[in-house]
């Protein structure tokens, strides 16, 4: 038998569906019924049982009284039975799963129906690979010894040999028989060798053994032993949140491959004196669910957490525990009573302060909030699990011997992808079950691998997290069952800002063709747009490693599109992205590094950000154009090589932006005054191309050599492609011109209503206009085509001349163009 979880998913979503179709909410009676259904593994099994379709659509027919969580419950059961094998739930395991819970709507109905589900459990383990290791089921227990809720401490008695000094029994006399199998205790042979998946497998290693010989069944403990009494705490009980409680009732989702940092914590919490460990890590990486591992190891009890069984983890925020403290001694007297409170509980009691920086870095004087906590924390008075960030850590603890030595840092690194892919694994379950929806196997590693790449800013796992939370719920909103890798790349495409056919890779037909592509937007420079295409296609292939994926230099005259081929790259690849445009002029100063990172700590502008690094940080998918990159600065160049080289800059907050999904393109006039021989004579008529063709090259050399020698050698290094676009000719200023009209007839279609029609004796007395200079490119043929064609029609429009849909013709008579309206002539512009 073999299974890959996705069998389960869509068992648990068609049973919601028969459900709704009855009006019900989903039951494991409804699961049974779909179990009764697949030929390949259960439906056999459960005919042979003796059930009968008929007795179970009876069954439906009337209320189960079942709780909402049995079905969450069998649901993660399966998973737990299916881990413990080391391979994916099938409908075997989530069959097994419900028939241990003897409280389910679907145990009963077997019952009813006459079944032995004893025997039926039997015949389950064994198809599943489970029924010669393990006994049959038996009556649910709980799962930790039966402590009675915390309340006042009862009168002093007589001391015995049985009794330890607050009058209770000593934990070695407490603890009841074990009757749970040795391997228990060990590592499993069948878990996998990978220590990223091992550790998620071992994590409910305990419940799964415990599932399947009935010591421990699927309800949850009772929340009663671990009841904080109101009256003997009362500000605990109003400030804090009993975590353990929460875990005992299920309301704490599973943590999975936390185990070295929750026996960490166990040391640090089992020791005499200095026993408060804090979480040290970035957010996002997990420290607050190592404390909910922590709350729901304790509630699982046995040998693991060996005097710490009676522990109750009561979570506090800082902002809980200073709000209303604003008269002077206030704060004081709230850690007093806290610190009484805690006395109270003989120990039994220990706080979670998240955020614990904000308390430990109080204000000065009486009411310094650091000092009262340091003292009652050496006294092992209030035993205490701080989280705080990196920066935070060094700027408040490692600052103070007194707080290094009374907390112990406990390191939260983020996870790897992979171990990232075993925890969402281990949770996608409770997700399912609130969203409705199964989660295809790849829209996992789809979150992992996307979120890694384009979210760079944000930690695992929270942002895998996220973005499967969020595409969850808009497939279930728009009607879907399954979350697939196309949702969760739609959630990172919203995010990131990055095309969906980029995400999907579904853009490799343009990138194949990216030279037409571009030659549509551009004029001319075949040569250069060709190389340009197949540096493209390199980065977009991976193969720059940590880089941008190009880096670009353009030399060349003015006006002869080195800027609209930078503008057809960001329109290609980053459609709806703004590229980031930074004038290198304006930083030809050494001070001026600060604009590109960011002001200092301390200086007007600091919290703004840097204009280079601010864009890239909050849209890394995008274009980045350094115009006249000549003109700034060497220390501003040589700032921008890590950017070049790793693909990484770090702004004046010490935040690390990301480049390595940007293009970057420069633009320089260097070497622009060696282009006025290409507008010579052999580069107009027949037999001249071989001679014309040879001084471009001889050109393009001389211009790149001056580059070179102009901009510093590290960052000439570092550019994928010196191009060079020499002048434009007289065919390529035509071409320009034809798509100005063509651009102007759209937009007078667009907003007025209005036809353009033109033909070539409008473009030649366009050329003869002036609009034709062969050392200042395109420019001379916009100002013309603004002179007269743009400024004539706006003053026919605003005359009122002619009506919506009629058509305006343009010709041309020596340097005139004409505009005629219905075959009359409206006016002339020279």
């Amino acid at each position: 038998m073999s299974g890959d979880g996705g069998a389960v998913n869509g068992i648990v979503a068609q049973a919601r569906h028969e459900a709704r179709k009855r009006g019900h909410s989903v039951s494991t009676a409804h699961v049974l019924l779909v179990l009764m259904h697949r030929e390949r593994d259960t439906g056999p099994l459960l005919a042979a049982s003796g059930l009968h379709e008929a007795a179970l659509l009876g069954l439906l027919s009337r209320d189960l009284g079942e709780s909402a969580s049995s079905v969450q419950r069998a649901f993660e059961r399966a998973h737990k039975l299916a881990a413990a094998q080391g391979r994916g739930a099938s409908g075997l395991h989530l069959l097994e799963a419900i028939l241990r819970d003897r409280r389910a709507a679907a145990a009963r109905a077997l019952a009813d129906a006459g079944v032995d589900v004893d025997r039926l459990v039997t015949v389950v383990c064994e198809a599943t690979g489970l029924g010669t290791r393990l006994a049959p089921a038996a009556p649910a227990l709980p799962s930790t010894p039966q402590r009675a809720p915390l309340r006042a401490p009862p009168p002093p008695r007589p001391r015995t040999p049985a009794t330890d000094p607050r009058g209770r029994q000593p934990v070695a006399q407490r603890q009841p028989t074990d009757p749970r199998p040795k391997a228990r205790r060990g590592r499993p042979s069948e878990f996998p060798a990978d220590p990223s998946t091992r550790n998620a497998a071992r994590i409910h290693a305990v419940d799964i053994v415990e599932a399947a010989s009935g010591v421990h069944a699927l309800p949850a403990a009772p929340t009663e032993p671990f009841a904080l009494d109101e009256e003997l705490c009362p500000m605990l009980a109003q400030l804090g949140r009993n975590l353990t409680a929460l875990a005992a009732a299920g309301a704490i989702d599973p943590v999975i491959g936390r185990e070295a940092e929750v026996e960490r914590l166990l040391d640090i919490l089992a020791r005499r004196r200095g026993n408060n460990p804090v979480l040290v890590g970035p957010p996002g990486v997990g420290k607050t669910s190592v404390v909910e591992a922590l709350a729901l190891r304790l509630v699982e009890g046995g040998d693991a957490v060996r005097g710490l069984e009676d522990r109750l983890l009561i979570e506090l925020s800082a902002g809980a525990l200073v709000s209303g403290t604003g008269v002077r001694g206030a704060l004081s007297e709230r850690l007093r009573v806290l610190k009484e409170e805690v006395a109270r509980t003989e120990g039994r009691v220990v706080l979670f302060i998240d955020e614990i920086h904000a308390v430990i870095g109080g204000g000065e004087g009486p009411d310094d909030l650091a000092h009262e906590l340091k003292a009652a924390l050496a006294r092992g008075e209030l035993p205490c699990v701080g989280a705080t960030t990196e920066a935070e850590y060094r700027k408040y603890f490692e600052r103070d011997p007194a707080l290094t030595r009374r907390f112990s840092a406990v390191y939260v690194d983020e996870p790897t992808p992979e171990h990232t892919i075993a925890i969402l694994a281990g949770i996608a379950p409770r997700y399912e079950l609130h969203h409705a929806v199964a989660y295809d196997p790849d829209a996992l590693r789809a979150a992992v691998e996307l979120s890694v790449r384009y979210l760079p800013d944000r930690r695992l796992p929270d942002k895998a997290i996220g973005v499967l939370d969020l595409a969850a719920a808009r497939v279930r909103r728009r009607g879907g069952d399954v979350v697939d890798d196309i949702a969760v790349a739609s959630v990172i495409s919203e995010e990131a800002r990055v095309p969906l056919d980029r995400l999907l890779l579904r853009d490799s037909d343009k990138l194949l063709a990216l030279e037409e592509h571009l030659g549509r937007l551009v004029v001319g420079h075949a040569r250069p747009l060709t190389r340009i295409a197949d540096a493209l296609r390199k980065g977009a292939a991976g193969f720059g490693g940590k880089r941008p994926l190009s880096t670009f230099l353009l030399l060349g005259p003015t006006g002869v599109g080195k800027t609209e081929t930078a503008k057809a790259i960001s329109e290609i690849f980053f459609p709806g992205t703004p590229m980031t445009r930074l004038d290198m002029s304006e930083l030809s100063e050494a001070h001026a590094v600060a604009k590109l990172l960011g002001a200092p700590p301390g200086y007007l502008g600091h919290d703004e950000g840097g204009q280079l690094t601010e864009p890239v940080r909050r849209r890394p998918y995008q274009l980045v154009l350094l115009d006249e990159i000549e003109k700034a600065h060497p220390e501003v160049l040589l700032t921008m090589l890590p950017m070049l080289d790793e693909g990484r800059l770090t702004d004046a907050r010490g935040r690390t932006v990301d480049f390595t999904n940007t293009i970057i393109v420069m633009t320089s006039n260097l070497g622009a005054s060696m282009s006025v021989a290409q507008s010579s004579a052999p580069r107009i008529g027949f037999g001249g191309g071989g001679s014309a063709d040879a001084a471009e090259r001889s050109v393009e050399t001389r211009a790149i050599a001056a580059a070179r020698a102009s901009l510093p050698p590290e960052l000439w290094n570092r550019i994928d492609e010196p191009l060079w676009f020499g002048a434009l000719t007289e065919s390529d200023v035509r071409e320009i011109a034809r798509r100005m009209l063509e651009g102007l007839a759209m937009r007078l279609m667009a907003e007025r209503h209005h036809h353009l029609r033109w033909d070539d004796t409008t473009i030649t007395a366009l050329m003869a206009a002036g609009g034709f200079e062969p050392t200042l490119g395109a420019r001379p043929m916009k100002r013309v085509v603004g002179r007269l064609v743009e400024s004539p029609l706006a003053e026919m429009m605003l005359r009122g001349d002619f009506m919506a849909g009629e058509t305006v013709r343009l010709s041309g008579r020596g340097s005139e163009v004409l505009l005629t309206r219905e075959g009359g002539e409206c006016d002339a512009a020279q």
